[in-house]
This record gives C-alpha cells, sequence and structure tokens, in this order.
C-alpha cells in the first residue's frame, strides 16, 4: 500500500474521530436532558469497505475517494428510554483518545519514512 493510501486512510480516520469527540462531548453534556438520545458516529466500516473494495485502483484515485468520504452522525437506536450512559461514554472518549494517538504516530512513521527516501539515506 502506497504511502499516499496510508496518509489518506489516516487522515480521513482521524476526521472520523474528531467527529466522534464531538459527539462524544454533546452525549456526556446532555446527560441528564429529558428524553435526550445520544449521539453516534458512523464511519469506520464506510472506509474500510472502500479501501477493500478499491482492488488495484490507481493511489491517487483511491486518496481522492478516500478523501470524499464523510463521518455521519445518527441518534442512537437505543431510543430515549435508555437515555445516556457515562460509563460507555468515557469508554468511548478513551478509546477515541487512543485511537486518535496511534493514527497520529501512523502518519509520523510515514512521513518519517518518506523524509529517508528523499534523503537517500
Amino acid at each position: 500500500m502506497s504511502s499516499e493510501i496510508i496518509k489518506a486512510i489516516a487522515s480521513k480516520a482521524l476526521d472520523g474521530l474528531q467527529v466522534r469527540q464531538a459527539a462524544t462531548a454533546q452525549n456526556i453534556a446532555n446527560a441528564n436532558s429529558v428524553d435526550y438520545q445520544p449521539l453516534r458516529v458512523s464511519f469506520e466500516e464506510q472506509l474500510r469497505l472502500t479501501v477493500s473494495e478499491a482492488g488495484t485502483a490507481n493511489p491517487a484515485d483511491l486518496a481522492r475517494e478516500i478523501g470524499a468520504l464523510r463521518p455521519s452522525l445518527q441518534w442512537s437506536a437505543d431510543g430515549p428510554e435508555h437515555g445516556v450512559r457515562i460509563d460507555y461514554e468515557i469508554a468511548q472518549a478513551s478509546e477515541t483518545s487512543a485511537r486518535y494517538a496511534m493514527l497520529i504516530g501512523v502518519l509520523n512513521r510515514t512521513l518519517q519514512i518518506e523524509q529517508l527516501a528523499i534523503k537517500g539515506g
């Protein structure tokens, strides 16, 4: 997989995680609101399908296709009777933070590899 595709995937995943973090913050802020339904973000499966269905696509075309993906916000299917579970939201925030840090590391390593290739060392 080319570094161009890796950067596109990581960048789009970071976009999705940013939206998920905002949704989690809104869910926590509205935890005591009557009939509030938690927000959920969907993007990983869409990203996974786009990459897996690409096959032998041109890396530049695939990177553009990945760049066109948008994370989507949805109201939780649990319904208002379940409300916001703070323990779930805190776990979600922790997982989002860990994924964010991992993706930043992937981007950093990818850029370091490109720098080494450019320098020839």
